[in-house]
């Protein structure tokens, strides 16, 4: 029989792609024998996608895990952001909050806009640009709205000129990785959409947006997410648009340039648990 090794020098993988010492399926029963291999190790490394419920009984149990989900639990939609943006005094663009498409609506055909045109209108999910719109007149405003899914939260936004670019920061556990993402013409600047990567322009800016990234993530838990940040064309500081826990891989290299910098981070995590106490973390009791 392989003896196992001794307590606090191991580590257990939920993920599916990544073996460690010891290997558990991300889902399932967390019966005694589980929860006392995983309250024994170093540290858990999560899966892709963990069940909030389950997350919670392997993070009560866990020294260290890494990544750190409750984030996306807590901050899912650009609603939930623009709330946290508010509460921690984070830089972002003006912006009014409606509880649905048929809210916006409703408040759009009795009265006048809620913000100065041209705005932008954004839908609470979606990715890739997929729910947010230039609006430039009411009538194009109102033709919008009932694009959005119903039910689900509608953010009015200021319009910001950033002079076409705006920066990706990518936080990966001690990681952090920054370009810009340069639309020309187009007001989308995401790389779907055509946008071009650029990871030596604006040197400085890139060096602010990234401090402001990392400081966000400290207080916030986040340790694997993309912030989108823009710089306002007349100057004054930086401001934080959104969060991305799912995000675009071509700024990284493409998957195995995602994959070799989230092996490198587990890695670096994995040398800190080894030489830290029980990890707790500022996020683990701010989410449901």
């Amino acid at each position: 029989m392989e003896e196992r090794p001794r307590y606090g020098h191991y580590f257990v993988s939920l993920h599916h792609r990544i073996r460690l010492d010891e290997n558990l399926p991300p889902i399932g029963p967390l019966d005694e024998e589980t929860a006392r291999l995983i309250a024994g190790a170093a540290g858990v490394l999560m899966p892709k996608y963990c069940p909030p419920a389950r997350y919670r009984e392997v993070t009560r149990l866990a020294r260290s895990h890494f990544p750190h989900l409750a984030p996306r639990y807590a901050y899912r939609g650009k609603a939930r952001q623009i709330r946290l943006f508010r509460r921690l005094g984070v830089p972002h663009p003006h912006t009014v909050l409606y509880q649905s498409s048929e809210a916006a609506l409703r408040a759009g055909e009795l009265g006048p806009p809620p913000l100065p045109l041209p705005f932008v209108l954004k839908g609470d999910t979606g990715g890739g640009g997929s729910a947010v719109f230039p609006v430039a007149s009411r009538s194009d405003y109102l033709r919008r709205l009932v694009r959005l899914p119903r039910g689900e939260p509608v953010l009015i936004q200021e319009w910001i000129d950033n002079a076409g670019r705006d920066l990706r920061v990518v936080l990966m556990g001690s990681r952090v990785e920054s370009y810009f993402r340069v639309g020309g013409d187009s007001f989308y600047n995401n790389v779907s959409k055509g946008a071009r990567i650029d990871f030596g322009l604006l040197p400085d800016q890139q060096r602010e947006g990234r401090n402001l990234a990392v400081e966000l993530g400290r207080r916030t838990g986040i340790d694997l997410a993309a912030f989108d940040i823009m710089f306002p064309a007349g100057g004054g500081p930086p401001l934080v648009v959104e969060i991305n826990f799912l995000f675009g891989r071509k700024g990284l290299g493409g998957l195995q340039g995602y994959e070799r910098m989230f092996r490198e981070a587990v890695q670096e995590w994995m040398r800190r648990a080894t030489d830290s106490p029980r990890a707790s973390s500022a996020e683990e009791s701010d989410y449901a």
